[in-house]
């Protein structure tokens, strides 16, 4: 583990860590959250992001928008690297060399010497692709952060349910390390407390409960902010 890495400090020193999926690689919507609060930012490459429908280029195409991110915020910033096509070791050592200080990727689309990037921590994500024992296997690769992202799309923006909160419950029991749970689900302020009882410690709100313009993206996250900083 990456015990510098700025995003263990995150988890270290906060009861639940606010991190902001942009929905575009916009220095406006970077500002938006940090100025609002989150901890963290995500920014995307190589994708068409399920929930915003935005596409998302390669490194070359997107690095003058992750330089102007870098520059605009003093948060961490993570990268999405890619779904089928995926960043190349020499672009995330690029990036890392940038400031990126981690990634957030899915199992099934991670290449296996992602596990060499030293300079960036690991948050994998699992999702319905992934195989039965991904958790488990995750964990005995000494994955340290996961991404619960095990919505399947045709519920995408439907209202938390109990169920929800058991699964995410028997992923961190399974997992053992800092989950993470994206808003896949319309979640709501309000159920940030129910969400940190079932052991979740990372929220990753996006496009849906955040919009997808610079005013938004601030009130959402003020919002979410004032919800973790009550637990």
């Amino acid at each position: 583990m990456q015990k510098s890495n700025p995003l263990h400090a995150l988890f270290s020193e906060k009861k639940m860590v606010l991190v902001a999926s942009l929905p575009a690689n916009d220095p406006a919507l970077a500002r938006a959250a940090a100025s609002a609060g989150a901890d963290a930012l995500k920014v995307h490459l190589n994708v068409q992001h399920a929930a915003s429908g935005t596409v998302f280029g390669s490194f070359a195409e997107e690095k003058t928008n992750l330089k102007k991110i870098l520059s605009s915020v003093s948060i961490p910033v993570g990268i999405m690297p890619g779904a089928d096509t995926v960043a190349t070791m020499q672009e995330m050592e690029d990036m890392n060399k940038m400031g990126i200080v981690f990634f957030d990727i899915y199992d099934y689309h991670m290449p296996d010497e992602y596990w060499g990037l030293a300079g960036m921590e690991k948050m994998i994500a699992v999702g319905e692709a992934s195989g039965e024992n991904a958790v488990e296997h995750l964990k005995s690769r000494g994955a340290w952060f996961l991404e619960a992202s095990v919505v399947p799309h045709d519920r995408y923006g439907d209202r938390l349910t109990m169920s929800d909160l058991v699964t995410y419950s028997g992923i961190v029991e399974r997992f053992g390390g800092m989950v993470t749970v994206p808003t896949q689900k319309n979640i709501l302020p309000q159920e940030v407390r129910m969400l940190h009882s079932a052991g979740v410690r990372g929220l990753m709100i996006g496009k849906i409960v955040t919009g997808d313009t610079p005013l938004s993206v601030r009130d959402a996250t003020s919002r979410f902010r004032k919800a973790i900083q009550g637990l």
